[in-house]
Order: structure tokens, then C-alpha cells, then sequence
């Protein structure tokens, strides 16, 4: 089980001029009146901008009305004004178990081994250093798990919308012959149709002059079979009769 108690405020070594402010965050810090804690101190910092343990309790404040991030940033500058380490541990320490109870155990488990580097007897940043990295191992091995389910996910979705296509393509060309043989069959029966609307030949006209020619040979013929009819008729045979 993760120890998320966090180290809360730090003893105040304060000059006289903060002095009122800071005893005023204190009292509303230990009352639960986080965010009147929160303009107390940032007042007595302003006052006193150099204590570094002014900025450890305004982090401490800053956790407790839920600026998490802003919270980090104020420990960070603690650590930079502090010079024990065995303070800035406890600035680690707090870090990493705020972003452990966000979930960030990547983060965390930096802050934790930091805590450690500055303070390797401490059994609480030890044991939250050891589950948070656990928890960290647990992420990567669920991410990863998320990672190949959805690969097979999309893989399983694209082979689906692949045959999808596949089968509408062949509907399509399906539907395609269907349109073209009714058109196969309507271009031949508009072929027959051109065919019979084509001008069959005609016999040949004559003209005026090819028929009055005509009509004149026949004329020509019929006198020549009459004159040949007469002749032969007017011919009487010759009879060589004997004398007795």
C-alpha cells in the first residue's frame, strides 16, 4: 500500500517583518483554511522572499485547494533556496506522492529517487519509490496490451471494409453486364430496324425516250411480220400437170 502522508509544513526560522503573516497561514493551514493559507503565505514571501521554508508550506497549501502542478513548481523553488538536503528530500518525497495520486507514476518515480538520493534512510520514500515503480511496470505492460488489441482491432476493421468494398465492386460490375446485354440487344434490334428503314432497291425507271424507242421497234417488228404474212399469202404454188 502506497504512504501518501505528505510532510506538511516546515519549522519557520522567520525575520520580524513576516513574521505576523506567517503565524496567520499557519494557524489557517492547521484550520483547514487552505486557500486563506495560501494568500498568507505568498504574502509573508512577498515580505520575505528569500525563506526557503515560506515556499515549502505555500506548496504544502497549494496541494491542499487542488493546484497540483503549481504546487511542484513552488516545491522546486524551495529546493533551490534550501540547503539541507535532508529538507529537499522531503520536497521530493511530497512531489512524487502527489503525482502518485494522479496516476503519473513516471514522474513520480523520479521524484521518489531523488528523494532517496538525498536521504537513503528514509523508509517511506524507499517503500513508495519500490510500489510506484511496480505501478509504472503495470502502465507499460497495459498500454501495451491496449496497443496490440487495437492492431487487431484495425487490422480486423480493415479486412472487414476490404471485403465490404470487394463484395460491392462485384455487385457493381455485376449490375454493370446486366445494363450491357439489354444495351447488346436493343443495338441489334436498332440495326434490324436501320436495315428495314433502308430504301430497297427500285426497278429502273425509263425515261420518255427509252420507251417511245422501244415502242417504235415494236411497231417496226409487227410491219415487217405483216408484210412477210402477205407476201406468202399472195404466192400461189406451182402444179406441173402431164399430158395424156
Amino acid at each position: 500500500m502506497m504512504r501518501t502522508t505528505l510532510f506538511l509544513t516546515l519549522f519557520l526560522f522567520l525575520s520580524a517583518s513576516s513574521v505576523e503573516d506567517a503565524r496567520r497561514a499557519n494557524d489557517a493551514f492547521e484550520n483547514g483554511n487552505y486557500q486563506q493559507a495560501v494568500e498568507l503565505y505568498q504574502q509573508a514571501i512577498d515580505e520575505d522572499p528569500e525563506n526557503a521554508k515560506l515556499y515549502f508550506n505555500l506548496a504544502s497549501a497549494l496541494h491542499k485547494v487542488g493546484k497540483t502542478e503549481e504546487a511542484i513548481q513552488v516545491y522546486d523553488r524551495f529546493e533551490d533556496l534550501s540547503e539541507s538536503a535532508e529538507e529537499q528530500s522531503y520536497a521530493s518525497y511530497n512531489q512524487g506522492t502527489m503525482l502518485t495520486e494522479q496516476n503519473k507514476y513516471d514522474e513520480a518515480v523520479e521524484y521518489f529517487r531523488e528523494a532517496l538520493k538525498k536521504n537513503p534512510n528514509d523508509p517511506d520514500a524507499r517503500h513508495n519509490y519500490e510500489l510506484a515503480l511496480q505501478k509504472q511496470q503495470q502502465q507499460e505492460q497495459q498500454q501495451q496490451q491496449q496497443d496490440q488489441e487495437s492492431g487487431q482491432n484495425d487490422q480486423q476493421q480493415n479486412q472487414d471494409q476490404q471485403q465490404e468494398q470487394d463484395g460491392n465492386n462485384n455487385e457493381q460490375q455485376d449490375q454493370n453486364q446486366n445494363q450491357q446485354q439489354p444495351q447488346g440487344g436493343q443495338q441489334d434490334q436498332e440495326q434490324q430496324e436501320n436495315e428495314q428503314r433502308q430504301p430497297q432497291p427500285q426497278p429502273t425507271e425509263m425515261t420518255p425516250e427509252e420507251a417511245q424507242n422501244i415502242l417504235d421497234a415494236l411497231k417496226q417488228l409487227e410491219r415487217e411480220l405483216l408484210e412477210n404474212m402477205k407476201k406468202e399469202s399472195s404466192e400461189t404454188p406451182t402444179t406441173n400437170e402431164k399430158d395424156w
